[in-house]
This record gives C-alpha cells, sequence and structure tokens, in this order.
C-alpha cells in the first residue's frame, strides 16, 4: 500500500540575478529573488515537512531583465547559482524541470553535473512512498510553447509499462490541454493531445502538473487531471484573454499523498505571510 507523504510545487521563479523584472503587460517592477526567499521562508513552515519540492521550470531568466540584450551564458549561471543558494533554505530534496525561459547548457553546467551531454534535455523518473513520478522536457528552444520531442515520448512509454503498479504523478512545464484563456492557449505543449493520450494508455497515471502559466487551474477529462499552479512571483489574469500581469501574490501548491488518494490546495503569500 502506498505510504502518507506530501510535497510541494514550485515554479516559475524567474530568477534574474542583478535586476528586477518589468512584465511586458505591467506598469510595475518585480523582485523574483525577494519573492522566492518568501516562499521558501513559508514552506519550511508547513507541518508535516515535505518530503521533496518539485521545480517546474522557467527557473532562471536573465533574458527578462533587458528584452533587446541576448544575455550571455555566464548571466544563467549566475542566476542558476543563485537560485540554487536560495533553494538551500528548503527542508526537503529539490528536482528541477526546465521551462522555455531556462538555458539548457548553464543549467547542466549549475544545477545537473552529471548530464550526458552540455545541451542535454532533462527528463527522468523517480519514485517516493510507493509512488512514481516522471518529469517531462517540453522546452522548445528558441519557442515559448512546449513540445515533448519522439524520443522522449517512447522512452515515457517504457518507463510507464514498467510502473504499472505504482499510482504516477506526471509533471511538465508547459500545459497539454487548453485553460480557454487565448493568450497563453498559443503556448501549450503542442503535441499536447499525443502526450495525454499516452498517459490515458496507463491506468496508474491520474494527475499531470504544470506550471508555465502562472496561474492555478484544474482541467479533468476521463480518467486525467490537469492541474497548474501559480509562480513564485508574478501571476497572470485569470479572464482577461489577453495576458495581464498581476504583482502577485506569490503562489505554491501543496500535495498531501495518503494511499492511493491526492488531496492539493494553492497556498498564496498575502501581506508577508502565508494563507494557511
Amino acid at each position: 500500500m502506498p505510504g502518507d507523504f506530501r510535497f510541494v510545487h514550485l515554479t516559475d521563479t524567474h530568477i534574474m540575478a542583478g535586476g528586477t523584472w518589468r512584465p511586458r503587460s505591467a506598469d510595475f517592477e518585480f523582485d523574483t529573488e525577494a519573492s522566492l526567499r518568501r516562499v521558501v521562508a513559508t514552506v519550511r513552515t508547513l507541518d508535516p515537512v515535505p518530503a521533496f519540492a518539485v521545480l517546474g521550470g522557467d527557473l532562471a531568466s536573465p533574458d527578462l531583465l533587458r528584452r533587446d540584450v541576448t544575455p550571455a551564458v555566464e548571466d544563467w549561471e549566475t542566476s542558476y547559482r543563485l537560485l540554487a543558494e536560495i533553494l538551500g533554505g528548503l527542508p526537503c530534496p529539490v528536482h528541477y524541470l526546465v521551462g522555455n525561459h531556462d538555458h539548457r547548457v548553464a543549467f547542466n553546467r549549475v544545477l545537473r553535473r552529471d548530464a550526458p551531454t552540455v545541451d542535454a534535455p532533462h527528463y527522468y523518473a523517480f519514485d517516493h512512498g510507493g509512488h512514481h513520478f516522471v518529469a517531462l522536457d517540453s522546452q522548445e528552444p528558441g519557442q515559448a510553447g512546449g513540445f515533448v520531442d519522439p524520443q522522449q515520448l517512447q522512452w515515457l512509454g517504457r518507463d510507464l509499462a514498467r510502473h504499472r503498479d505504482r499510482p504516477t504523478i506526471v509533471f511538465v512545464h508547459h500545459h497539454p490541454w487548453p485553460l480557454g484563456l487565448g493568450w497563453i492557449d498559443t503556448m501549450t505543449v503542442r503535441n499536447g493531445d499525443e502526450l495525454m493520450t499516452l498517459l490515458e494508455q496507463h491506468p496508474q497515471v491520474r494527475w499531470v502538473v504544470c506550471g508555465h502559466v502562472h496561474l492555478d487551474q484544474a482541467v479533468q477529462s476521463g480518467r486525467l487531471t490537469m492541474l497548474t499552479t501559480p509562480s513564485t512571483c508574478i501571476q497572470m489574469s485569470k479572464v482577461s484573454q489577453t495576458g495581464k500581469a498581476l504583482p502577485g501574490p506569490p503562489g505554491f501548491r501543496v500535495v498531501d499523498v495518503s494511499g492511493h488518494a491526492l488531496s492539493t490546495r494553492v497556498m498564496h503569500l498575502r501581506d508577508g505571510v502565508g494563507d494557511l
């Protein structure tokens, strides 16, 4: 029987060492470093303590500091080192995904030193408490949307076939199913239907957890439920069909697993404390 445990999903941290973020669709600046430090401090207060954290992609974003200048790989490395320093305050191990704003070479140099090649994609699986977890790499270099390439889909099919007896949760940065918001639904996993059809063939998979959209949402079809998690920094409007950035509040997802059951809630930080 699968055990009882908790994990947290933090996503879209957008750490950019040396500056603040001024979103295109807003007239404010936001300190993503200070925001993530607040989230980490809140995670430290959780009882029970999470067994692990999943970082859902768009980890570092020096490209957002100045859109007219392409950062050097060293700029991403500096931001990833800052990210690692902040996350060192978490009371649990960390599992990383990459998103469209991430730089694979810099990510591998700083956070994944055992990568087989300097620009290797980052997809993998791990187990905890009788459950199986799969982390996919949906980055399509140069594109805001995502793609899960055929080699990765073949690996995924083999992995799921080997773990038919374990309840399975899948993580991917981009959302495979549309949310009904025009501005973000142009940036889904462009072969999301293929991905979800594959997952539907494996009854042990019930949950797909995503980042990318900077808001919390749930979409269910048949046995599968897709959850999106708000960002640890700025959020996006849930009601506007054009992209509208909001100055927080920072958020993250708490997931409690008890046997085959999963319960989850989103926590937002307001006035320096978490909404508990």
